[in-house]
């Protein structure tokens, strides 16, 4: 497992709740870029959901993620 998907696997099994990417760039310091390619391949894995919904972080309407 690369250094972004470990930061981002283990920020989001800490963390509950949906978080959008802008939101969980920010709390692992990461470009958000880069976080968008780690969920997108996150988006098969069964432990984590992708939806449509509402940031907790931020409050935006989004695609969000969270550990299932």
């Amino acid at each position: 497992m690369d250094a972004p998907h470990h930061l981002i696997n283990e920020f989001l099994r800490q963390h509950p709740g949906f978080i959008c990417t802008d939101c969980l760039a920010g709390a692992v310091n990461l470009p958000p870029s880069q976080v968008s390619m780690v969920t997108h391949r996150l988006r098969s894995d069964r432990a984590f959901s992708l939806t449509l919904g509402v940031c907790s972080h931020c409050r935006a309407e989004r695609t969000v993620i969270k550990a299932a």
